[in-house]
Order: C-alpha cells, then sequence, then structure tokens
C-alpha cells in the first residue's frame, strides 16, 4: 500500500474504512439525505454510463439507481488502499448490487475507485467512478 507508514497513517486508514462502511450503508438507505454528506459539493461521478458532477447531478443518479432496484442492496468487497494521507486516500475495490427489476431478480459486480478529502476534520468523497468489465 502506497503513502501508509506511521501511527497517523494507521489512524487514517482507520477513519476511511469506517468512512466506507458508513457510505455503503447511506447507499443502502435509499435516500440522498443520508449520502449526502458524505461527498463534496462539487464530486465528479462516473456510473450508470454518464458523468455526473455536483449534488444535483449526482443525486439523480442515484435516484435513477434507486428507482430500477428499488431493493437493491449495495456492497464493497477486496478493498485496496493505494494511498492515504491525513488529507486525502483513494482506493480501489470489486462493488457488487443485487435486487429485483419488475419482479426479476437483478445481480452484478464491477471495479470501483473513490477518491476521499478530509475537510475541516470529515471525509468526504470526491470523486467516484464504478465501470462493469466488459
Amino acid at each position: 500500500m502506497l503513502g501508509f507508514v506511521g501511527k497517523a497513517n494507521l489512524e487514517a486508514k482507520q477513519e476511511v474504512a469506517a468512512f466506507m462502511q458508513r457510505y455503503v450503508a447511506a447507499t443502502n438507505s435509499h435516500n440522498f439525505a443520508n449520502v449526502q454528506p458524505l461527498l463534496q459539493p462539487g464530486a465528479v461521478y462516473w456510473f450508470n454510463k454518464k458523468e455526473s458532477r455536483g449534488l444535483p447531478e449526482i443525486e439523480a443518479g442515484f435516484n435513477e439507481s434507486w428507482n430500477y432496484l428499488p431493493d437493491e442492496v449495495y456492497g464493497i468487497e477486496n478493498i485496496t488502499w493505494l494511498s492515504i494521507d491525513k488529507r486525502s486516500a483513494t482506493c480501489i475495490y470489486i462493488y457488487t448490487y443485487q435486487g429485483t427489476h419488475n419482479g426479476k431478480p437483478v445481480q452484478g459486480k464491477g471495479r470501483g475507485t473513490t477518491i476521499l478529502v478530509k475537510e475541516n476534520g470529515n471525509w468526504r468523497i470526491a470523486h467516484e467512478h464504478l465501470s462493469i468489465p466488459q
């Protein structure tokens, strides 16, 4: 793991790992009011085959996903932290989803990248990129 040395970074690793767990729980609440505080206002998301910049566009993307899979359960597995310091962290992972669409089961997985920044003592997502390997 790059950028991971010493006690300060151990604390940062624990913080960002806990943050990602909160993010998954907020996503699974299907309520953007729970997700929004975890995002930078100018965050950029690449998912659902499009780019979303800022909270209104990101909220629309989340709502689109939740409408498509109203009982979706989202997960993150195999997180690898590429860099962690006191103010930023970058990770890659496998994301999973399952639910039903029009009464039929749907599930899948893909690759994710998340960049976190710490401002005023709080971690926030600056960028997320989700893709499905071809």
